[in-house]
């Protein structure tokens, strides 16, 4: 009875184990093809925003979610990630811009002129590759690039240098809207943690 027993029970868990390693060596498989096949799709997404740095992306409703805190979590993060140096390097572009102006010295304001326009342009194009989830970064996202590009628009950035035409005032306001768009990125999280801690409070 024993070795009948071990002659039928033995080689069904044999053929069981052997079924369930192939099982567990063909999601392996799977998984290595499926994030080959993300990060080609990433490539190709990266390479084709940069094709179209013009485009703004606009998804669909029920692509982007709203009042997740998640999302708006990980896309806060995302934007700060991607976009920190270019706020950095254009807010130092920008206080060169007003020195060369106050300075009324033409070599300095050409220069710091292509180099705002070459921080806007790689603003755009980084805010533009953002895989965004939520509705409100996004949101967001195209409130600074329309500032942008009123500001790449302007007449300053399109070639005219004469100082006595320079609208500072207007340029600076832009350049603040962006700046003030960018802070309300970072705000998002405080209301939600004050509301966290006072309902844990009571």
């Amino acid at each position: 009875m024993k070795k009948l027993l071990q002659g039928a029970v033995l080689p069904f868990i044999i053929f069981t184990s052997g079924i369930l390693l192939l099982g567990c060596n063909q999601t392996a498989q799977q998984s290595h093809q499926q994030q080959d096949t993300q990060q080609t799709e990433s490539t190709q997404a990266s390479d084709s925003a940069l094709e179209q740095k013009s485009e703004v992306p606009h998804k669909s409703a029920e692509d982007l979610k709203s009042g997740n805190l998640f999302y708006i979590a990980r896309d806060v993060a995302d934007v700060q990630l991607k976009t920190g140096d270019y706020i950095e390097k254009l807010q130092q572009t920008q206080s060169d811009l007003q020195q060369a102006v106050q300075s009324k010295d033409h070599v300095v304001l050409q220069q710091t002129v292509k180099d705002l326009s070459r921080e806007l342009q790689g603003f755009n194009t980084a805010l533009i590759s953002l895989d965004l989830k939520s509705q409100e970064i996004d949101g967001l996202r195209q409130q600074v690039l329309q500032s942008n590009q009123q500001l790449l628009n302007s007449a300053l950035l399109n070639g005219d240098l004469d100082i006595s035409k320079v609208d500072f005032k207007k340029i600076e306001q832009q350049m603040n809207n962006i700046q003030m768009d960018m802070l309300k990125l970072a705000s998002m999280m405080i209301p939600n943690s004050k509301d966290t801690a006072s309902s844990e409070q009571s």
